[in-house]
């Protein structure tokens, strides 16, 4: 029997409606045949503190673990202020400290999807927030992903308002291609 290959799908948003979360429910619903995208709750950790670390809290167990029994790591997050969420940097500091010990990210490779709402000149759909997300998890032993690059914009039409599917088969069509890529390089990382 084949090995279920399983995606952690991080939410760099924590509102309950985010569009990133709906672009991450997309990924779930177009992962390829053999693989599964796990969507990892991490709202309850704590604001990082390394006085906590020999000890961590539950959620952050939790949480380290969850991404630590995947084959690799999906994030979808918005932009804020030219960069991504404060929040989405404090689980990334906790699932990867203590320095050289318990890195949950170490070997994975990942893929980054945004949404946001500009559909102006200008307006990036995430596409900063993924820069600043790439050098942060650049020095955590992961592997990119990086085509097709998906950056929403006009987020706020981009959905169905009855099913919270995206409209657009294009974009449809790249996650199940950066889903596939992901897979075929985490595999080649395996071996």
């Amino acid at each position: 029997m084949t090995k279920l290959f399983r995606i952690a799908g991080i939410c760099g948003a924590l509102r309950k409606d985010s569009w990133n979360m709906k672009l991450l429910l997309e990924a779930k619903r177009l992962a390829p045949e053999g693989s599964v995208v796990e969507i990892i709750d991490w709202s309850e950790l704590p604001v990082y503190n390394g006085d906590l670390e020999a000890e961590p809290p539950k959620s952050v167990v939790d949480f380290k673990n969850s991404i630590a029994a995947c084959d690799a790591i999906i994030i979808a997050t918005p932009e804020y202020n030219f960069s991504f969420p404060g929040a989405l940097k404090n689980a990334i500091d906790w699932a990867s400290r203590p320095l050289g010990t318990t890195n949950s990210f170490a070997g994975k490779a990942y893929a980054l999807m945004s949404a946001g709402p500009g559909a102006y000149p200008g307006s990036s759909g995430g596409h900063r927030a993924q820069l600043h997300l790439q050098q942060v998890l650049s020095i955590l032993d992961t592997h990119l992903v990086s085509l097709p690059m998906i950056c929403v914009t006009g987020a706020g039409s981009a959905f169905d308002e009855t099913t919270g599917k995206l409209i657009s088969d294009n974009t449809r069509q790249n996650i199940a291609l950066k889903l596939n890529n992901l897979i075929n390089l985490s595999k080649k990382l395996q071996h």
